[in-house]
């Protein structure tokens, strides 16, 4: 295998600090999305358009959002374990990023980008399904989901560099990003 490129992600703060802006955007284009789906499935429907938020719900947010960020690494961790079940998963936070790594284990563009993205499909799903299936459309439920999605957005970058590389590539994870390789 050819080295094609190497990302390192936790030492970049140019990065991490661009990653963070976007993610400031998607928060909105998430709200959009999902009371979109909602109003697609429920109609004119009042979305508990109750704007009281008082310090105990700002609160139950942030834990949460928190079991949210924990449950999504988590995730990550285990589709590392079904690609490679010989490979050492390990979980951290550091520089601001919470994540998941399993490192120096090789995958293939599509087993990587499942990994990246099941967190992604996973919770967003099971938040909107809870909230269709419960008719539980408040706002702040659908803000809880908004701030998840938009917080994926390193996960989408991940997806975006390896959608760039052309031809058969391997991806190896690393304790500070990923190296992409071309199969010879």
């Amino acid at each position: 295998m050819t080295l094609i490129k190497a990302y390192n992600l936790m030492e970049n703060k140019k990065v991490i600090f661009w990653l963070n802006v976007l993610s400031i955007p998607l928060i909105f284009l998430f709200i959009f999305l999902f009371t979109t789906l909602l109003y697609v499935f429920y109609g004119n429907k009042d979305f508990g358009v109750s704007m009281n938020f008082g310090l105990m719900d700002f609160i139950l947010f942030l834990v949460f959002f928190f079991l949210l960020i924990v449950v999504h690494e988590l995730i990550h961790g285990a589709f590392f374990k079904l690609f490679n079940p010989e490979g050492k998963v390990k979980f951290g936070f550091k520089n601001g990023l919470a994540y998941a790594t399993s490192p120096h284990s090789f995958y293939t563009r599509s087993q990587f980008v499942l990994i990246c993205l099941a967190p992604f499909v996973l919770i967003s799903s099971a938040l909107m399904g809870y909230a269709l299936f419960s008719l539980n459309t408040s706002i702040p439920l659908i803000f809880l989901a908004s701030c998840h999605a938009a917080s994926c957005v390193g996960d989408f970058y991940w997806v975006y560099l390896i959608s760039r590389q052309g031809g058969d590539i391997r991806v190896q994870d690393t304790e500070v990003g990923m190296s992409l390789y071309l199969n010879d």
